[in-house]
Parts: structure tokens; sequence; C-alpha cells
């Protein structure tokens, strides 16, 4: 009886070990992409992509609505590139909103379960601070250089005047707010006196 017990315990162990291993492979891959299919994070302005803009936030943004991008079989509506001192620092990956469930099982089934859920809905504690009228469906997967989040913000109710939907993939580097106060910090520096 105890030699079924100890068993059943190594074989879990064991089990254990082989999916924490597998997690760690996976957000491994994550790591070597390094962003999304040809815009990698740390790399340098391109002037190919289009025309920088000021984001409110300090950062450089380049809006790409024009290519013909997919993950799998879903459809890319637009890439936004956020660039600081011309480095790329974060990346949002747009999709239309009905691929949200194709879309989850898809990250999932290349990165593994989530590191992190700050999800706002009915199945998590909901947040008051993101909005009374939106849930919102929020996973971090976190790597030593970078995280990639998966949003997607719905209405409670179907329809009305809140009814709008958003879902996107965003690669930020880990440091990104740290570089976007040096970037703001810049702007107003003694040397503009």
């Amino acid at each position: 009886m105890k030699s079924s017990f100890f068993l059943r315990i190594y074989f879990a162990a064991v089990a254990m070990l082989i999916m924490a291993s597998l997690h760690a492979q996976s957000l491994k891959s994550l790591d070597e992409n390094n962003g999304f299919k040809k815009y990698k994070l740390g790399s340098k302005f391109v002037l190919g992509y289009g025309v920088k803009h000021k984001d409110p936030d300090g950062a450089d943004k380049i809006v790409i609505d024009y290519l013909k991008e997919t993950i799998g079989d879903i459809p890319v509506r637009a890439v936004e590139l956020y660039y600081l001192k011309d480095t790329l620092a974060k990346i949002i990956v747009k999709v239309s909103p009905e691929y949200h469930a194709k879309l989850i099982e898809a990250v999932k089934s290349s990165f593994g379960p989530p590191t992190q859920d700050i999800s706002s809905n009915e199945k998590a504690n909901f947040d008051t601070t993101f909005s009374p009228h939106l849930y919102k469906d929020d996973y971090l997967w976190k790597t030593g250089r970078l995280r990639l989040e998966y949003f997607y913000s719905y209405p409670k109710i179907s329809g009305g005047a809140y009814g709008v939907k958003n879902l996107y993939l965003a690669y930020v580097l880990n440091d990104y707010g740290q570089r976007l106060q040096r970037v703001q910090r810049g702007a107003n520096s003694a040397k503009n006196f």
C-alpha cells in the first residue's frame, strides 16, 4: 500500500517537472522570437515603415495598416510600432475582435499558459478602475527580456453605446517604462535653455 502511494507521488512529481520544462521552453521561444514577424524589439528605426508621429506618452509611433500579415489563419488589421530614441521598444498587433477565442488558443498553444492573469471579468475579480461597462481578458507571458500581453475588452451587455470591442497583442520590452521616463526627461533638458 505504501509503495503505491509513493509511486503515485513520484509520477506526479515527474509530470510536474516535465510540464515546467515545457513551459520554460515555450517562453524561451517567445524570447527568441523577440517580437512579431519581421518587427524585432530593440531594432533601429526603418524609414520604409512609415512616418513617425508623437504618441501622447512621448514615444514615436508608426501605424502600419496596409500589411497582409496573419497569425496562423487570423488576419492582422494593423501593427503599431513604438520607438524610443529610434529603438523599437513596443509592438501592438491589432486583430479583429471576432477572432478573440482563436487568438488566445493560438498564443497558449505557442507559448504555454500565461505567467500572469490580470483580467477583470466574471471569472476574475472585477477591476473598477478599467470601466464599469466593460470586461477585459488580459494575460501576460513574461520572459527575462520582454513580455507579451493578450488584451481583449468587451462590453458587459452587447450593443449600446458601450459596445466597442478591442483585441490586440502587445510585445513590450520589460524596461519600457524606464526608457520612456528617460525620453520624457530628455525632452526638457537644460540644453534647451
